[in-house]
């Protein structure tokens, strides 16, 4: 899910993202595996693993399966937990640098929740979807959902207008989205253009209920996947008003009425796209 080594301090940790805030990340994925299919034989690159829960579930089924992510703490973490799986630290953003996976040696490329991190900075759109093509053996097919066109809408509507309030500019709040949610047809000309045939794609409306327990639930989700977004307040009290203020705001368009739940409407963009094969 981490896109950027570089530049930026590790805010990733699977205890954070795997427990407290986001485990239906992996639980929620039954139908892009079913999309996947995997196969006895299939040699797979897992592109933005996190701390590989997914990956090590899709691993008895196939031959090999390869996980890459930009983050240091959750490769840590995965290759802590599942050491048997190859996880390896790698900015996606460049899958080329690293040979060995960019040498049509993979059946499939498979990514879950991670291409809207990835593909945020658009300098290097094209490398990322180029690395996928490059990665996959002729005929080979390259598997994800994501984030849409209007995913989570609401609280990033919420955070930037909390960030407004604390007297950041409105312009300056919307370019400090880590994110890129594209429509449908954005992602197929992405993929297209590096090659790819588009085999379909859905987009799909997910309503998604969050934790509930200590340092999860909305404010939980705000403080992880929106510290960007935050980072832009020079004072913990600051922040802390602005997460105040999501949440408040939020309080009455996410709380289920039946049983007091806090959902999200996550939209979600599915799609299966191939690599041709070599004619005969």
């Amino acid at each position: 899910m981490a896109s950027d080594t570089s530049n930026k301090a590790d805010i990733w940790s699977a205890d954070a993202y795997g427990t407290k805030v986001a485990p239906f990340v992996a639980a929620l994925a039954t139908k892009i595996v079913e999309w996947l299919d995997p196969q006895p034989q299939d040699e797979i690159l897992d592109v933005g693993c996190g701390e590989g829960v997914l990956t090590a579930k899709i691993a008895p089924h196939v031959k090999r399966i390869v996980g890459v992510d930009a983050s240091p703490n959750m490769i840590e973490s995965f290759n802590k937990t599942f050491p048997n799986i190859d996880a390896r630290v790698v900015d996606c953003r460049h899958l080329d640098r690293d040979a060995g996976l960019c040498s049509a040696s993979f059946d499939k490329v498979f990514s879950n929740a991670a291409l809207h991190w990835i593909l945020h900075d658009e300098t290097t759109r094209a490398n990322t979807i180029k690395g996928c093509f490059d990665a996959l053996k002729p005929g080979g097919v390259f598997v994800s959902e994501s984030g849409a066109l209007g995913n989570v809408a609401e609280v990033h509507a919420a955070i930037v207008g909390a960030l407004v309030h604390q007297g950041i500019p409105v312009e300056t709040a919307r370019k400090a989205s880590p994110w890129w949610f594209p429509s449908i047809e954005a992602m197929k000309g992405l993929v297209e253009r590096q090659g790819f045939r588009w085999v379909k794609g859905e987009v799909e409306l997910r309503q998604t209920v969050l934790t509930s327990g200590k340092d999860g639930g909305i404010e939980g989700w705000v403080r992880l996947f929106g510290a960007d977004f935050l980072a832009l307040l020079s004072t913990q009290s600051q922040r802390d008003a602005a997460v105040e203020e999501i949440v408040q705001v939020l309080e009455g368009v996410g709380r289920r009425q039946h049983d007091g739940a806090f959902t999200v409407n996550y939209i979600r963009l599915r799609f299966v796209a191939q690599k041709d094969a070599v004619a005969e």
